[in-house]
C-alpha cells in the first residue's frame, strides 16, 4: 500500500492547472503557486519543478508561441488554451530544462495531454513536439525578423513596450532593462529593529547556515543568496523580518519621516513602505495606511501585527475622495500610486503580457486624482512623496510636470538617501540593470 500522496501528485498537472489560472483566468503566479503549495504536499523538488514551470512559460510565452506559429499549420487562435498551455509545458521542458531527458519531456507531455484532452490533441502535441527536436536549428534563424521581433523573441518582452523604452530611453539603456529583467531575482529582506538587532540577525542567519551579504550604506537590508534555509525558519514569523525590494525601501527614505510626525501611507497595501516608515520614526509619533479594499487592509493590519508597530492605523478608504477635513494635518504625506508595474516585470512576468499601451494610459487619470487629494493633506513646510513602480515617462515625469503646473504652492525637493542615491533635481529613477532590483520613479515636493 502507498503511504505517500506525494508520490501520486503529478507537477506537471499542477503547474497546467496554475498556468492556466494565470492566462486565462488573469490570475496571479505567485498567489496561484501559493495556491497550489497549500492545497498539495509536496516536495521540495516538485516545488522547484513547478515554480520554475510557471514562472518559465510566463517569462518565455510569446517565443514559445513563435514556435507553436512555426510548427503548426493552425494560427495560435485556433488551436484550444488547454492544447497551447500542454505545448508550452512540452516546449519549455525540452529547451530550458536539461536534466530532464528529451523523451521524458515528450512522454510527459502527451501523458498529461491524454488527461486533459482528446486524442485528436494527443497525436497533434505529440507531433509539434517531435517536429520541433528535428527542427531545432532552423526555429532559432531570426535573420528574416525586424529588429524589434529579435528583440522581443530574445528578451521575452512585447514588441510595443520595447519600441516605447527605445523612443523614451535609447536603445543601449532599453537593451539593460530587457537584461536585468531576464536575471534571477534577488531576495532582500529587511531587518525589523523594532524586533531584533541586526547583530542577533546575523547571530540567526549564521545559525541556520543562511548565506547573505549586506547591502552598503543600508545596513539593516541584506541579500539572502539561498532562501530554502531563510524559509525553513520562523523569522518571518516573528516578525524579525520583511522581504522587501531594494528599489521599494528607497521611497521612505526620500520622505524621510522623524520621530513623533504625523505621516499619511495613501496607497498602503500590503503595508512594506508603512512598516518601514514606523521603523524609521522609532514606532513614535502616528501613521495613517489607506487602501481601498477590506481585504488589503486586513494585509495591513497582519503585517503591523507581525511586526510589532504600533502607531499605524489602518483605515478603508478610496484616495482619490478628498477629504476636506484633513486639509494640512500631515508633516509628510506618501502616495506610492497604483500604476503600470513596468518596473516589476522581473518578478512579476505574466504582466508583461496583460498591459497594452491602452490600459497603461486609463491609469494616468488615477495618478492625477490621487496627487491632487495627496496634496491637500500637507502642512506648509511639509514633504510630499510621489513613487510608481514603473519605467513609464507618461506616469512619472509627465505626471510631476502636471503637478507643478497645477499646485504652485509645491516645488521639487532634493532627494539624498544614505550618501549614495541623490538627485538634485527631486526626481530619482531605479534603473533595474543598476540596482539589480525592481525598477521605481520617486518625485519629492516641497509644501512652501
Amino acid at each position: 500500500m502507498k503511504n505517500s500522496n506525494i508520490k501520486q501528485i503529478n507537477e506537471r498537472l499542477l503547474a497546467y492547472q496554475c498556468i492556466y489560472e494565470i492566462f486565462y483566468r488573469d490570475a496571479y503566479a505567485n498567489l496561484s503557486l501559493q495556491k497550489i503549495f497549500k492545497s498539495h504536499k509536496l516536495l521540495s523538488r516538485d516545488k522547484a519543478l513547478i515554480t520554475e514551470l510557471v514562472y518559465g512559460i510566463c517569462r518565455k510565452c510569446n517565443y514559445l508561441q513563435y514556435i507553436v506559429e512555426k510548427l503548426s499549420n493552425r494560427s495560435i487562435n485556433k488551436i484550444h488554451k488547454s492544447v497551447r498551455i500542454l505545448l508550452y509545458l512540452g516546449l519549455y521542458q525540452l529547451i530550458y530544462l536539461d536534466k530532464i531527458p528529451e523523451s521524458a519531456a515528450v512522454n510527459e507531455t502527451v501523458k498529461l495531454t491524454k488527461k486533459i484532452t482528446h486524442q485528436g490533441n494527443v497525436r497533434f502535441v505529440n507531433a509539434i513536439l517531435r517536429n520541433f527536436l528535428r527542427k531545432k536549428a532552423e526555429i532559432n534563424d531570426f535573420s528574416k525578423l525586424s529588429k524589434f521581433e529579435k528583440l522581443s523573441l530574445i528578451y521575452n518582452q512585447p514588441i510595443w513596450l520595447i519600441q516605447k523604452w527605445n523612443k523614451d530611453y535609447g536603445i543601449n539603456k532599453t537593451k539593460e532593462i530587457l537584461q536585468a529583467f531576464n536575471l534571477p531575482e534577488n531576495l532582500f529582506v529587511r531587518c525589523n529593529e523594532l524586533k531584533i538587532t541586526t547583530n542577533d540577525l546575523i547571530k540567526i542567519f549564521d545559525e541556520n547556515k543562511i548565506e547573505y551579504s549586506g547591502v552598503e550604506n543600508f545596513p539593516n537590508i541584506f541579500l539572502i543568496k539561498n532562501g530554502v534555509n531563510l524559509f525553513k525558519t520562523d523569522l518571518l514569523e516573528k516578525g524579525y523580518i520583511f522581504i522587501q525590494s531594494i528599489s521599494s525601501i528607497i521611497p521612505a527614505y526620500a520622505l524621510d519621516p522623524k520621530p513623533y510626525e504625523k505621516v499619511l501611507d495613501m496607497c498602503a497595501a500590503p503595508g512594506s513602505k508603512t512598516t518601514q516608515i514606523a521603523q524609521l520614526m522609532d514606532n513614535k509619533g502616528s501613521i495613517d495606511a489607506w487602501d481601498l479594499y477590506p481585504h488589503k487592509i486586513k494585509l495591513i493590519e497582519e503585517n503591523i501585527n507581525r511586526l510589532g508597530v504600533k502607531i499605524v492605523t489602518p483605515k478603508l478608504q478610496d484616495a482619490t475622495k478628498l477629504l476636506p477635513t484633513l486639509t494640512g494635518q500631515y508633516d509628510k504625506v506618501l502616495l506610492d500610486a497604483p500604476c503600470s508595474g513596468l518596473g516589476v516585470l522581473g518578478h512579476k512576468p505574466e504582466l508583461r503580457w496583460r498591459r497594452t499601451e491602452e490600459t497603461i494610459e486609463s491609469l494616468i487619470s488615477t495618478q492625477k486624482d490621487l496627487l491632487k487629494c495627496a496634496s491637500t493633506y500637507v502642512k506648509k513646510g511639509g514633504t510630499l512623496v510621489y513613487s510608481t513602480c514603473t519605467l513609464n515617462i507618461n506616469e512619472n515625469e509627465k505626471i510631476v510636470d502636471w503637478f507643478l503646473n497645477q499646485k504652485k504652492e509645491f516645488y521639487l525637493d532634493s532627494i539624498a538617501v544614505n550618501d549614495i542615491i541623490n538627485s538634485e533635481n527631486g526626481m530619482l529613477t531605479l534603473w533595474p540593470d543598476t540596482l539589480k532590483s525592481d525598477g521605481f520613479f520617486i518625485a519629492k515636493f516641497k509644501r512652501r
